[in-house]
């Protein structure tokens, strides 16, 4: 056994005793350049030492982060035993989607999360060290599929659909730093029915190069000429720089444009005029094409004319006219009730947005106690610019507590969040002392202290929130937010204080251990308001507040003690996954060459 490993069991016996030291008790932290432990040789038999345990996970979801993590840190100085190890992690991911396929998770009444398909995670980990490789791999999955086409289940629309999206999920993680093979792996999604993630991706590649993003654009017009219009549409938000589809799509979301993006008119042009080429089609055989959306082509067709109609006067005149005359045809070629339908959906699309006074007015009206509190909810949640008093009394007219309460509590939590954002500290700090959620109010002391100590230089004020920070997690439920949030506390505490940090650390690891099977894979946190008959679901990000940056930063400063407290973790997921985290820079170390004996 290698001295790293013989300390850390030798270490872990005594951890809870050294986990108590106070810091006035003197002791001496070794920093990741000072311990004698962080050698090179020490960190790649640790690495080992991982992989090999990890076959005594019972979960392989987590065998497979561990071998992904080992894998990658092993690859720039054992390159076989790094790709054999990627290799295991694909066969597992293989065999559990074989074993479970892609079943989403329902995690309350009305909200679903998507559970990650593991092959495409080890692609994803893996083409960032060996793109090409991994290439092949994905090749082989949708081999697989094809091969299984007599199989209704992975041949539906639906499978193929989530393939479409696991190959843009994976096209748009590698858009900003390899995109020669994000492109690659955008071309294979080309195969299969277009979807939201299409014009998400577009925009994510637009980042990092504008003109391959309008390339591959030109590639996915040719791609879905002939496809039904509820895929067809997604093509048409990115040349023109909008937010959204200019049809009523089977999903859809409010996309978030680059910062300085500019549309392109030529591909305006291409765009609008294959639409009118396809109108002209069926104006003359009158056959829709198979759509899974409740519009026909042809009426999706119309609206997308509608909205389309603008745009097209202002930057392609020229082709206002046959915009006019083909979305006048297509109206008549519609039956009675779809004519009613796309013209309501336009007239609904078109009409000025309710102020919130408007909205909770006509609330009110509402004889119905839950549509009532159902229009109520919407309408606060909504209100991101209204003054905080008018929310709070809107909040008052909801008769549901179960519902108040929360929605009280929610609104404090987001609205400090942009007063942390907008640099407003104290008046942050005021609303989060109000958040009841005792978890997110220890989240959001997180946040401002982190905030105060990039921009004071006075201590006193920062160490006065980390104090209410341990407070408020000292009285928190068990859960992962409060975990974070004792985190953040003892990432904060080594800035200032490295025995302090440690202590911290250690009461972080506690918390840990209490709870059944945590998992901070997730850095997003969802925050439920459910009635009896509506849900209204809000996020936040949790970035840096996990147990590998934590463990990492801390072991900067204490090398010997982030180790100990890796070694006390009882989840074995964890313990492993922090172990890689703190030995990380120890690969780095060059072993000192020993100078030569001076031959007598």
């Amino acid at each position: 056994m290698n001295r790293i490993a013989c300390c850390v069991l030798f270490l872990a016996i005594s951890a809870t005793a050294a986990a108590q030291t106070s810091s006035s008790n003197q002791k001496t932290s070794r920093s990741v350049s000072t311990s004698p432990l962080c050698t090179h040789q020490n960190a790649i038999d640790t690495l080992q030492q991982q992989i090999a345990s990890s076959k005594t996970f019972n979960n392989p979801v987590q065998r497979i982060d561990v071998l992904l993590r080992s894998a990658d840190l092993l690859w720039p100085y054992e390159r076989d035993k790094s790709l054999a190890t990627f290799l295991e992690a694909f066969e597992l991911a293989k065999q559990h989607f074989k074993e479970n396929g892609d079943n989403d998770k329902q995690d309350s009444k009305f909200h679903r999360t998507s559970v990650p398909d593991q092959r495409y995670k080890v692609i994803a980990a893996f083409a960032k060290r060996a793109p090409n490789e991994a290439k092949k791999l994905s090749e082989q999955i949708m081999a697989d599929e094809t091969a299984d086409s007599d199989n209704p289940q992975s041949n539906s629309r639906e499978a193929r659909r989530k393939t479409d999206e696991k190959l843009l999920t994976l096209a748009h993680s590698l858009a900003s730093t390899d995109q020669a093979n994000s492109i690659k792996f955008a071309r294979a999604s080309l195969s299969y029915p277009a979807s939201l993630w299409l014009p998400l991706y577009l925009y994510e590649l637009s980042k990092a190069n504008k003109l391959a993003a309008d390339q591959f654009y030109e590639e996915a017009l040719q791609a879905y000429a002939s496809a039904p219009m509820d895929e067809y549409l997604y093509l048409s938000s990115y040349p023109f720089g909008n937010s959204r589809e200019v049809g009523e799509m089977p999903g859809w979301m409010i996309y978030k444009l680059p910062e300085g993006f500019f549309p392109n008119v030529r591909l305006q042009r291409l765009f609008v005029q294959h639409l009118l080429t396809r109108v002209q089609a069926a104006l003359q055989a009158p056959i829709d094409a198979v759509s899974t959306n409740r519009f026909p082509d042809s009426a999706q067709m119309w609206m997308a004319l509608s909205r389309l109609e603008n745009p097209i006067s202002q930057s392609l005149a020229d082709l206002a006219p046959a915009t006019t005359e083909a979305k006048d045809k297509l109206f008549a070629l519609l039956s009675a009730p779809n004519q009613k339908q796309v013209t309501s959906t336009i007239e609904e699309t078109n009409r000025p947005k309710l102020t919130f006074d408007e909205q909770v007015e006509a609330a009110d009206k509402q004889t119905d106690v839950g549509r009532r509190d159902m229009q109520l909810t919407f309408a606060i949640t909504g209100a991101r610019d209204v003054p905080l008093d008018k929310v709070v009394a809107a909040i008052e007219k909801i008769s549901d507590e179960s519902v108040r309460q929360p929605l009280l509590s929610w609104l404090y939590f987001f609205r400090s969040q942009s007063l942390i954002a907008e640099k407003k500290l104290e008046e942050a700090h005021e609303l989060a002392a109000k958040t009841t959620e005792l978890d997110q109010r220890a989240y959001l002391y997180a946040r401002i202290a982190e905030e105060l100590l990039k921009e004071s230089k006075d201590q006193t004020r920062v160490r006065e929130i980390l104090n209410e920070l341990g407070e408020a997690t000292s009285k928190a439920p068990k859960t992962i937010v409060t975990a974070r949030a004792l985190l953040a506390l003892a990432n904060f505490y080594t800035r200032i204080d490295a025995n302090r940090g440690i202590e911290e650390l250690a009461h972080a690891v506690k918390a840990i251990n209490d709870l059944e099977s945590p998992d901070f894979s997730v850095q997003y946190v969802t925050i439920k308001i459910e009635g009896k008959t509506f849900g209204s679901y809000s996020g936040f990000s949790t970035p840096g507040f996990d147990p590998q940056t934590v463990f990492s930063e801390v072991a900067k400063s204490d090398f010997d003690g982030s180790l100990i407290q890796a070694a006390t973790l009882t989840d074995k997921v964890l313990r492993s996954l922090t172990t890689l985290a703190v030995i990380e820079p120890c690969l780095e170390v060059v072993p000192a060459i020993k100078p030569q004996k001076k031959k007598q």
